[in-house]
């Protein structure tokens, strides 16, 4: 039996390990105002989307292998920047499927706003130990149910569109005018969040062996998904802050709100259970993709070999899932607005490493075969490269000067980006003892 996914639920995957819609964006507009929030929406995919996605296509079309992004940064820039980039991305992972149950549970509480904080957090669990279960039952699993999830969401937008343009005048000059009402204040937390719903191109790669032909559908399936996302994001944001111009308390949940306020009460409970998709959905492919690399990793041997166990009849790494799922039910304890900016950062230095390792992998590789290629030859991958490794720059640097230099969050710092030399050292140490015994 052929459990490959195909086109239509890769769509699916990639859709939900970078977006699940514009539930989130709330919380920009919140920050930074509707005005930004919406040129954020325009400028990111130009200037941070088309040159990553341009690198993730390259490099899975060239290189179709399990593991993805860490076989492609170990095979150009050597096993010790590819450890690093498995480190990076473990701990970006762990961080950023943490957030997932709590934004579940806000959706929850507009529909149950009377629950109190164990019922949250039993719901939390129930979403963790409910997608690591479905996960456990293999891709084509997953993929089924992201694509029921994705067409659910996408309707109920279409639907909040076509009721907003009837409530809207069409004079956005308010929405123009709202950027002179915020101030510079939260900043990095707009900014933060609004990058880190771009982000995530890369991860379906971990999977591709369990891809139908992966260099030729994961390339197609990334280029589909950038129209679905932005167009989404931005009329629906565009709807909503012309309904709702109390920009300062958007909250997660607004669209729910702003659709009740359009007498639509039925399309608000839609919108909100839409929400809760959403975060199932993310949860699921980030967990199906970052599972992957622990695998690779510990066939490698620079993981616990336990983690490259596979379930004897559904073949999926079902330890490495259930070993995720106990670091989340802890993790979801910790507040999300402080794991948002080292989500962030942590995703900016293992994209950075892709990039080396694609200009590393053309001089080794020439000649590679391969279904797509940053078009112009040379020139056109060294100027697609040096966009993103400036836009790395710029956003780590914003981060770092807006960064809370508390000792606490300088030794998280300092664990999350360099605690990965240790460990390798320590397993390279024992590679050698098993080689020379």
């Amino acid at each position: 039996m052929n459990k490959k996914v195909k086109l239509f639920a890769l769509i699916s995957i990639i859709f939900f390990s970078v977006s699940g819609g514009p539930f989130g964006l709330e919380d920009i507009v919140a920050s930074v105002g509707p005005f930004n929030t919406l040129l954020l929406i325009l400028l990111l995919p130009i200037v941070w989307t088309i040159p990553e996605v341009m690198i993730v296509a390259e490099l899975s079309s060239t290189y179709p292998v399990q593991g993805g992004y860490y076989r492609w940064v170990e095979m150009g820039l050597g096993k010790f920047w590819g450890f690093m980039e498995g480190w990076w991305s473990i701990l970006y992972s762990l961080i950023d499927l943490s957030l997932y149950p709590i934004l579940f549970t806000m959706y929850l509480k507009i529909l149950f706003p009377r629950m109190d904080t164990f019922a949250l957090y039993f719901s939390e669990l129930a979403v963790i130990w409910s997608c690591a279960l479905l996960n456990i039952y293999g891709i084509k699993s997953v993929g089924y149910f992201l694509s029921v999830f994705k067409l659910f969401i996408l309707i109920s937008f279409l639907i909040f569109i076509f009721f907003g343009f009837q409530h809207i005048s069409f004079n956005f000059m308010p929405i123009l005018q709202s950027q002179n009402h915020f101030d510079n204040k939260n900043i990095l937390y707009g900014f933060s969040l609004a990058f880190w719903n771009f982000i995530g191109w890369d991860n379906g790669s971990t999977v591709l062996h369990e891809v139908d032909k992966p260099n030729k559908n994961f390339y197609k399936a990334l280029f589909i998904t950038i129209p679905i996302i932005v167009f989404s994001y931005f009329f629906s944001i565009l709807v909503g802050a012309s309904i709702d111009t109390d920009w300062h308390n958007w909250k997660f949940g607004q669209f729910s709100y702003i659709a009740n306020s359009m007498n639509q009460p039925v399309l608000g409970i839609i919108l909100a259970i839409g929400g809760m998709l959403m975060c199932l959905g993310m949860f699921n492919s980030l967990l199906l993709s970052s599972t992957r690399v622990l695998l690779t990793m510990a066939e490698d041997r620079f993981l616990p070999s336990f983690f490259a166990k596979s379930h004897k009849v559904l073949f999926t790494p079902h330890i490495a899932i259930i070993f995720s799922a106990v670091v989340y039910s802890i993790l979801v304890l910790v507040k999300f607005e402080k794991l948002v900016i080292y989500d962030v950062l942590l995703y900016l230095f293992a994209m950075l490493l892709e990039a080396l390792a694609l200009l590393a992998l053309r001089r080794q590789n020439k000649n590679a075969q391969t279904y797509f290629k940053i078009p112009f030859g040379n020139f056109g991958m060294y100027f697609i490269v040096l966009i993103a490794v400036i836009v790395i720059l710029l956003v780590a640097g914003l981060n770092v000067v807006h960064f809370n230099f508390s000792f606490a969050n300088v030794l998280l710092i300092i664990f999350l980006i360099f605690g990965g030399i240790p460990v390798y050292c320590y397993f390279k140490s024992l590679i050698k003892k098993i080689g020379t015994a």
